[in-house]
Protein backbone atom coordinates (compact mmCIF):
# COMPACT_ATOMS: atom_id res chain seq x y z
CA UNK A 1 0.00 0.00 0.00
CA UNK A 2 1.33 3.43 -0.95
CA UNK A 3 1.92 5.89 2.19
CA UNK A 4 2.96 9.75 2.12
CA UNK A 5 0.83 12.59 1.81
CA UNK A 6 -1.65 13.13 -1.20
CA UNK A 7 -0.89 16.05 -3.96
CA UNK A 8 -2.02 16.39 -7.53
CA UNK A 9 0.90 14.60 -8.49
CA UNK A 10 0.11 11.49 -6.94
CA UNK A 11 -3.67 11.40 -8.88
CA UNK A 12 -1.98 12.40 -12.27
CA UNK A 13 -4.08 9.88 -14.15
CA UNK A 14 -6.84 11.08 -13.09
CA UNK A 15 -6.93 14.65 -14.30
CA UNK A 16 -8.39 15.87 -17.29
CA UNK A 17 -7.42 17.45 -20.06
CA UNK A 18 -9.02 20.54 -20.48
CA UNK A 19 -7.89 23.60 -22.93
CA UNK A 20 -9.10 26.82 -21.36
CA UNK A 21 -9.21 29.12 -24.66
CA UNK A 22 -9.09 28.23 -28.64
CA UNK A 23 -8.14 30.37 -31.55
CA UNK A 24 -7.87 30.46 -35.41
CA UNK A 25 -5.04 30.80 -37.34
CA UNK A 26 -5.62 34.46 -38.04
CA UNK A 27 -5.71 35.40 -41.86
CA UNK A 28 -3.49 37.54 -43.88
CA UNK A 29 -4.32 41.06 -44.44
CA UNK A 30 -6.88 41.09 -47.29
CA UNK A 31 -10.10 41.64 -48.80
CA UNK A 32 -8.64 44.45 -51.43
CA UNK A 33 -10.82 42.98 -54.32
CA UNK A 34 -13.59 45.36 -53.02
CA UNK A 35 -11.83 48.28 -52.11
CA UNK A 36 -9.85 48.19 -55.56
CA UNK A 37 -12.11 47.11 -58.12
CA UNK A 38 -15.54 47.70 -59.73
CA UNK A 39 -18.02 45.23 -59.10
CA UNK A 40 -20.53 44.18 -60.99
CA UNK A 41 -23.73 42.05 -60.50
CA UNK A 42 -24.72 39.48 -63.06
CA UNK A 43 -28.75 39.08 -63.30
CA UNK A 44 -30.45 35.89 -63.21
CA UNK A 45 -32.00 34.42 -66.42
CA UNK A 46 -29.03 35.52 -68.70
CA UNK A 47 -26.97 32.72 -69.25
CA UNK A 48 -23.18 31.77 -68.11
CA UNK A 49 -21.42 34.69 -69.64
CA UNK A 50 -21.26 38.60 -68.40
CA UNK A 51 -20.11 40.74 -71.39
CA UNK A 52 -19.22 44.21 -72.04
CA UNK A 53 -19.70 46.30 -74.99
CA UNK A 54 -16.95 48.81 -75.47
CA UNK A 55 -18.25 51.65 -78.20
CA UNK A 56 -14.93 52.83 -80.04
CA UNK A 57 -14.47 57.04 -80.54
CA UNK A 58 -15.26 59.04 -84.03
CA UNK A 59 -13.47 61.53 -85.09
CA UNK A 60 -14.57 65.30 -86.25
CA UNK A 61 -12.96 66.79 -89.26
CA UNK A 62 -12.66 70.60 -90.66
CA UNK A 63 -15.24 71.30 -93.52
CA UNK A 64 -14.96 74.60 -95.61
CA UNK A 65 -18.32 76.18 -97.16
CA UNK A 66 -18.43 74.68 -100.35
CA UNK A 67 -17.44 71.44 -99.59
CA UNK A 68 -19.57 67.73 -99.42
CA UNK A 69 -18.54 66.25 -96.57
CA UNK A 70 -18.71 62.25 -97.19
CA UNK A 71 -16.69 60.87 -94.46
CA UNK A 72 -19.10 59.41 -92.77
CA UNK A 73 -17.99 58.12 -89.19
CA UNK A 74 -18.77 54.84 -88.19
CA UNK A 75 -20.41 53.04 -84.94
CA UNK A 76 -18.34 50.17 -84.16
CA UNK A 77 -16.87 48.69 -80.58
CA UNK A 78 -15.85 45.51 -79.10
CA UNK A 79 -17.27 42.95 -76.72
CA UNK A 80 -14.97 41.77 -73.81
CA UNK A 81 -16.86 38.99 -71.76
CA UNK A 82 -16.38 35.97 -68.67
CA UNK A 83 -17.83 33.45 -66.98
CA UNK A 84 -18.50 33.32 -63.35
CA UNK A 85 -17.79 30.26 -61.99
CA UNK A 86 -18.64 28.19 -58.69
CA UNK A 87 -16.73 28.10 -55.54
CA UNK A 88 -17.58 26.24 -52.75
CA UNK A 89 -16.47 24.64 -49.06
CA UNK A 90 -18.43 21.92 -47.68
CA UNK A 91 -17.93 20.46 -43.80
CA UNK A 92 -19.79 17.64 -42.26
CA UNK A 93 -19.42 17.40 -38.41
CA UNK A 94 -20.81 13.95 -36.08
CA UNK A 95 -22.94 14.86 -33.57
CA UNK A 96 -20.34 12.79 -31.38
CA UNK A 97 -18.02 15.68 -31.98
CA UNK A 98 -20.05 18.46 -30.71
CA UNK A 99 -20.46 16.08 -27.83
CA UNK A 100 -16.93 15.45 -27.09
CA UNK A 101 -14.74 18.28 -28.08
CA UNK A 102 -14.40 21.38 -26.12
CA UNK A 103 -17.16 23.93 -27.24
CA UNK A 104 -14.38 27.09 -27.54
CA UNK A 105 -13.03 24.86 -29.99
CA UNK A 106 -16.71 24.11 -31.65
CA UNK A 107 -17.50 27.07 -31.89
CA UNK A 108 -14.65 28.45 -34.12
CA UNK A 109 -16.02 26.47 -36.60
CA UNK A 110 -18.83 27.75 -38.31
CA UNK A 111 -15.80 31.39 -38.99
CA UNK A 112 -13.33 29.14 -39.91
CA UNK A 113 -15.80 28.72 -43.29
CA UNK A 114 -16.53 32.15 -44.05
CA UNK A 115 -12.77 33.39 -43.39
CA UNK A 116 -11.81 29.66 -46.31
CA UNK A 117 -14.52 31.52 -48.93
CA UNK A 118 -12.91 34.66 -48.60
CA UNK A 119 -9.46 33.79 -49.04
CA UNK A 120 -10.42 31.62 -52.01
CA UNK A 121 -12.20 34.96 -53.50
CA UNK A 122 -8.95 37.10 -52.59
CA UNK A 123 -5.96 34.77 -54.06
CA UNK A 124 -8.38 34.56 -57.41
CA UNK A 125 -8.32 37.79 -57.57
CA UNK A 126 -5.01 38.50 -56.63
CA UNK A 127 -3.88 35.82 -59.34
CA UNK A 128 -5.20 38.21 -62.21
CA UNK A 129 -2.16 39.92 -61.44
CA UNK A 130 0.37 37.98 -63.28
CA UNK A 131 -1.34 38.88 -66.51
CA UNK A 132 -1.33 42.93 -66.46
CA UNK A 133 0.84 45.36 -68.69
CA UNK A 134 3.99 45.08 -67.66
CA UNK A 135 5.32 48.52 -68.53
CA UNK A 136 6.37 49.38 -64.95
CA UNK A 137 7.11 45.90 -63.32
CA UNK A 138 10.90 45.96 -61.95
CA UNK A 139 11.47 42.56 -63.05
CA UNK A 140 12.30 39.07 -61.36
CA UNK A 141 14.76 39.75 -57.78
CA UNK A 142 14.71 43.62 -58.12
CA UNK A 143 13.40 45.67 -55.58
CA UNK A 144 9.85 47.35 -55.71
CA UNK A 145 10.55 51.14 -55.39
CA UNK A 146 7.78 54.10 -55.65
CA UNK A 147 8.92 55.19 -59.05
CA UNK A 148 7.13 52.03 -60.23
CA UNK A 149 3.92 52.78 -58.65
CA UNK A 150 3.99 56.34 -60.10
CA UNK A 151 4.81 55.54 -63.26
CA UNK A 152 2.04 53.20 -63.24
CA UNK A 153 -0.12 55.75 -62.18
CA UNK A 154 0.62 57.80 -64.88
CA UNK A 155 0.35 55.35 -67.75
CA UNK A 156 -3.77 54.45 -66.21
CA UNK A 157 -4.50 58.10 -65.92
CA UNK A 158 -2.56 59.89 -69.47
CA UNK A 159 -2.23 56.95 -71.53
CA UNK A 160 -3.13 58.23 -75.26
CA UNK A 161 -5.82 55.69 -75.27
CA UNK A 162 -8.09 56.26 -73.01
CA UNK A 163 -7.66 57.55 -69.28
CA UNK A 164 -8.83 56.23 -66.24
CA UNK A 165 -11.42 58.37 -64.51
CA UNK A 166 -11.54 56.12 -61.55
CA UNK A 167 -9.26 56.25 -58.51
CA UNK A 168 -5.90 54.57 -59.03
CA UNK A 169 -4.76 51.67 -56.07
CA UNK A 170 -1.36 49.37 -55.16
CA UNK A 171 -2.01 46.17 -53.90
CA UNK A 172 1.22 44.71 -52.85
CA UNK A 173 2.64 42.28 -50.41
CA UNK A 174 3.99 43.49 -47.31
CA UNK A 175 7.65 42.32 -48.12
CA UNK A 176 7.43 44.69 -51.18
CA UNK A 177 6.10 46.95 -49.13
CA UNK A 178 9.08 47.12 -46.95
CA UNK A 179 11.38 47.95 -50.20
CA UNK A 180 9.16 51.15 -49.99
CA UNK A 181 10.31 51.85 -46.54
CA UNK A 182 13.67 51.11 -46.77
CA UNK A 183 13.61 53.86 -49.64
CA UNK A 184 12.25 56.22 -47.58
CA UNK A 185 14.50 56.14 -44.71
CA UNK A 186 17.83 55.72 -46.61
CA UNK A 187 18.81 59.08 -45.30
CA UNK A 188 18.53 58.05 -41.69
CA UNK A 189 22.36 58.41 -40.40
CA UNK A 190 23.60 60.25 -43.24
CA UNK A 191 21.34 63.44 -43.33
CA UNK A 192 19.99 65.24 -40.23
CA UNK A 193 16.29 63.68 -40.35
CA UNK A 194 13.35 66.59 -39.33
CA UNK A 195 9.80 66.15 -38.83
CA UNK A 196 8.22 64.79 -42.14
CA UNK A 197 7.98 62.01 -44.30
CA UNK A 198 10.94 60.45 -43.93
CA UNK A 199 11.06 61.05 -39.77
CA UNK A 200 6.73 58.96 -40.34
CA UNK A 201 7.90 56.47 -41.98
CA UNK A 202 10.50 55.22 -40.25
CA UNK A 203 8.24 55.73 -36.69
CA UNK A 204 5.45 53.67 -38.42
CA UNK A 205 6.17 52.20 -41.29
CA UNK A 206 5.15 52.90 -45.01
CA UNK A 207 1.77 53.84 -44.87
CA UNK A 208 -0.63 55.81 -47.71
CA UNK A 209 -0.50 57.15 -51.00
CA UNK A 210 2.25 57.18 -54.03
CA UNK A 211 1.69 59.67 -56.32
CA UNK A 212 -2.25 59.46 -55.95
CA UNK A 213 -2.17 55.74 -55.65
CA UNK A 214 -3.43 54.68 -52.48
CA UNK A 215 -1.18 51.18 -51.07
CA UNK A 216 -2.89 48.57 -50.01
CA UNK A 217 -0.52 45.56 -48.21
CA UNK A 218 -2.09 42.29 -49.28
CA UNK A 219 -0.30 38.72 -47.57
CA UNK A 220 -2.45 36.61 -49.74
CA UNK A 221 -0.15 37.56 -52.57
CA UNK A 222 1.55 34.32 -53.35
CA UNK A 223 5.93 34.42 -53.52
CA UNK A 224 7.49 32.13 -55.98
CA UNK A 225 10.66 30.05 -55.33
CA UNK A 226 12.89 32.75 -56.22
CA UNK A 227 11.75 34.64 -53.95
CA UNK A 228 9.32 37.22 -56.32
CA UNK A 229 5.51 38.52 -56.05
CA UNK A 230 3.36 40.27 -58.16
CA UNK A 231 1.74 43.35 -56.86
CA UNK A 232 0.21 45.77 -59.32
CA UNK A 233 -1.12 49.03 -59.43
CA UNK A 234 -4.58 49.72 -61.27
CA UNK A 235 -7.93 51.92 -61.84
CA UNK A 236 -10.47 50.95 -59.80
CA UNK A 237 -12.14 50.76 -63.41
CA UNK A 238 -9.24 48.41 -64.81
CA UNK A 239 -10.70 45.72 -62.91
CA UNK A 240 -14.43 43.95 -63.24
CA UNK A 241 -15.65 41.77 -60.29
CA UNK A 242 -18.52 39.54 -61.43
CA UNK A 243 -20.51 38.65 -58.93
CA UNK A 244 -23.09 35.64 -60.42
CA UNK A 245 -24.53 34.86 -56.92
CA UNK A 246 -25.16 36.42 -53.36
CA UNK A 247 -22.93 34.07 -51.29
CA UNK A 248 -25.22 31.21 -49.78
CA UNK A 249 -25.07 29.51 -46.71
CA UNK A 250 -26.83 25.41 -47.15
CA UNK A 251 -27.50 22.76 -44.32
CA UNK A 252 -28.36 19.28 -44.02
CA UNK A 253 -28.13 16.24 -41.76
CA UNK A 254 -26.38 12.47 -42.76
CA UNK A 255 -28.07 10.31 -40.40
CA UNK A 256 -26.35 7.50 -42.11
CA UNK A 257 -22.27 8.61 -41.23
CA UNK A 258 -20.69 8.24 -37.81
CA UNK A 259 -24.35 8.27 -35.59
CA UNK A 260 -25.12 10.85 -37.23
CA UNK A 261 -23.75 14.43 -38.36
CA UNK A 262 -24.76 17.82 -39.34
CA UNK A 263 -23.35 19.13 -42.92
CA UNK A 264 -22.64 22.82 -43.91
CA UNK A 265 -22.22 24.17 -47.42
CA UNK A 266 -21.09 27.56 -48.50
CA UNK A 267 -21.10 28.56 -52.08
CA UNK A 268 -20.53 31.41 -54.70
CA UNK A 269 -20.15 32.65 -58.16
CA UNK A 270 -17.86 34.91 -59.36
CA UNK A 271 -15.16 36.48 -61.67
CA UNK A 272 -12.77 38.70 -62.16
CA UNK A 273 -11.66 40.06 -65.35
CA UNK A 274 -9.38 42.81 -66.80
CA UNK A 275 -11.37 45.59 -68.41
CA UNK A 276 -9.33 46.56 -71.46
CA UNK A 277 -9.58 49.41 -74.09
CA UNK A 278 -8.37 50.26 -77.99
CA UNK A 279 -10.71 49.50 -80.93
CA UNK A 280 -10.38 45.78 -80.61
CA UNK A 281 -10.70 45.64 -76.64
CA UNK A 282 -6.94 43.70 -75.99
CA UNK A 283 -5.17 47.19 -75.05
CA UNK A 284 -4.08 46.91 -71.40
CA UNK A 285 -4.53 50.74 -70.09
CA UNK A 286 -5.95 50.40 -66.81
CA UNK A 287 -3.99 47.89 -65.09
CA UNK A 288 -0.20 47.32 -64.32
CA UNK A 289 2.14 44.41 -62.78
CA UNK A 290 4.91 45.01 -60.24
CA UNK A 291 7.15 41.61 -60.46
CA UNK A 292 9.62 42.48 -57.76
CA UNK A 293 11.89 40.79 -54.67
CA UNK A 294 9.93 39.15 -52.46
CA UNK A 295 12.60 38.42 -49.65
CA UNK A 296 12.16 38.58 -46.37
CA UNK A 297 13.29 41.50 -44.70
CA UNK A 298 16.24 40.81 -42.22
CA UNK A 299 17.11 44.16 -41.81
Amino acid sequence: MPTGETTSGSLSNALPTIYAEARRIREQKSGTWERTTTVKRQPEGEGYNFGWFTLNQIDAQDVTETATNNNYQQFAGSVQNTTPEMTQVIIKVTDRTYRKVSKNVTGLFGPSAGNAMERKKNKDYLSLFTTFATTASPGTGQPFASGFIAAAAANARSNTTEPAMSSVFTVAHGFQIYDLHVEQVAAIGTYAINAGLTEDVFRNGFKGQVAGSLVFEDGNIAIDSTPDANAATAAREGVYSIMGMTLKKDTDRDIYFGGGADVISLTDEYAFAENRSGTAGTTQVFCYRHLSDATAPTS
